[in-house]
């Protein structure tokens, strides 16, 4: 018997002469091109229903925009999505599959606020701010609400006037809404922190439909979307994955989908898989990188080119203890300095060791991208100080995790839609477009953006491709 490894097996002579490196073709009912959350629950769709699903995973690990990183002790911390809400429905579902556990976050005790060149303690939602500006905030705030709850979540493009928001940015209504400098300054810092993109770059359709989905801004601002899994969010995905045994394989980057009119063939390298369907549950941005034969229809091209990453790193800092609770300290806290512009206590559910995790934004990743290490470490820590006190500039372990350079990736949270996209080529980014099937949290109707979606989007493709293959005289071209 031969291992597939050898020169033998790649196609070496025997001769001394070069081998060469000979494809290996392997057959299933279902491709599935990634191993987020998106694509495992497709292919545990797929399978449940009696085919035979094939997961090509690019990284050398399952999860996606789900990454965990070891903090000693047998315990891991998220460097990646993390959070959800009850309301999580599919993602609840996932997690009981795999006999995932969720947990509130420590939120107990005052949260900071450091704007104006002060730290401020504040208990409850009204923040520490002089008259005129909390006015300032909460007129805004409850006017985007307003505006918001007239966007329906999962169908955005339906709403009044719908064309006119899609063309414009949330930072052109914060010009008209917002009068304080402190207050803008506040809901700049608090956009750019949520979306990971300045103002200016969020369209504006986008931002009313994500804050509609969420209930209101303020469930955006705080700890309402705080729930986690124990053991982090990275177990719901290798719960699913080990579900799937062999059928997932990691460092295999795909590169072609070939619709050949009477099934598909994906290339990875050397692998060539042949199959019936492919669903592809990869980030737009990528997605819009691969090879497809024949070429994708125009408007689907710009469709996927039309939702760039946006930029985030978050940053860890590992204690023996979370310190902050001593003094009546939630861990979380939001600045307008910088460059860390919110933390959040993220300590495991037994309490220690003491987890700090800072997210720094949009420009502000960009800028710290450009230091070196050394540099990024003392300025992220130079934010936890000036907030926490100086027990915060020495953690046992400090870790960083910037989205925008990671490859598979190219950014986090999630896709910013260019003006005019939603009521035009983005209605269609979720339609299959012959035995191609689209799934990522990028093409859910609710949920965007987050774990939940992801879950429903995979769980949708799978729907339309199981009917395909079970009726494919009705399949959708």
């Amino acid at each position: 018997m031969t291992d597939e490894n050898t020169p033998a097996a790649e196609g070496g002579s025997g001769n001394g002469s070069a081998a060469r490196p000979r494809t290996r073709t392997r057959e299933a009912d279902v491709v599935v091109v990634g191993a987020g959350l998106a694509g495992l629950s497709a292919a545990r769709d797929v399978l449940r229903a009696g085919y035979e699903p094939l997961v090509l995973e690019a990284r050398d690990r399952v999860g996606g925009r789900l990454e965990a990183a070891a903090i000693g002790g047998g315990l891991t911390t998220e460097m990646g999505g993390q959070w959800s809400a009850p309301r999580n429905s599919r993602l609840r579902v996932a997690a009981q599959l795999v006999g995932a556990e969720f947990f509130r976050s420590h939120d107990t005790g005052a949260s900071l606020l450091e704007v104006a060149g002060k730290i401020r303690r504040q208990r409850g939602k009204v923040p520490p701010l002089g008259p005129g500006t909390l006015v300032d905030l909460v007129q805004a705030q409850t006017r985007l609400d307003r505006q918001a709850r007239r966007v329906p979540a999962a169908d955005a493009a339906s709403a009044p006037d719908a064309a006119r928001l899609d063309a414009s940015t949330l930072g052109a209504w914060l010009d008209r809404a917002v009068r304080t400098r402190t207050g803008r300054a506040m809901l700049d810092v608090a956009v750019t922190t949520i979306w990971g993109a300045a103002p200016h770059q969020v369209n504006l359709l986008q931002a009313l439909a994500y804050i509609s989905g969420a209930g209101g801004f303020e469930a955006l601002t705080t700890s309402e979307v705080q729930d986690r899994v124990v053991g982090g969010s990275t177990v719901i995905a290798e719960g699913l994955a080990a579900g799937l045994g062999d059928r997932v394989l990691t460092g295999v980057p795909v590169t072609s989908v070939v619709d050949t009119g009477s099934g598909v063939e994906v290339r990875a390298g050397r692998l060539k898989v042949k199959a019936r369907r492919v669903i592809v549950a990869v980030p737009p941005v990528l997605a819009a990188e691969l090879e497809f034969e024949p070429g994708l229809p125009k408007e689907r091209l710009t469709a996927l080119q039309a939702l760039p990453m946006a930029a985030v790193t978050k940053v860890t800092a590992v204690y023996d203890r979370p310190f902050w609770r001593d003094r009546g300290l939630s861990g979380q806290a939001f600045t307008v300095r910088g460059p860390v512009t919110a933390t959040f206590d993220n300590s495991p559910p037994t309490g220690g060791p003491g987890v700090l995790l800072g997210f720094v934004p949009g420009d502000r990743a960009r800028d710290f991208a450009k230091l070196d290490a050394a540099d990024r470490r003392r300025a992220a820590l130079a934010t936890f100080t000036r907030l926490f006190g100086p027990e915060a500039g020495d953690p046992g372990l400090f870790l960083e995790k910037d989205w925008a350079a990671d490859p598979w990736a190219r950014g986090c949270y999630f896709g910013l839609a260019a003006p005019g996209t939603l009521t035009g080529v983005l209605r269609v980014l979720a339609r299959p477009i012959g035995r191609v099937h689209w799934a990522g949290t990028e093409t859910a109707t609710d949920n965007y953006g987050g774990m939940d979606g992801a879950v429903a989007s995979g769980e949708r493709a799978a729907a339309e491709v199981l009917t395909a293959l079970t009726e494919p005289a009705r399949t959708r071209v």
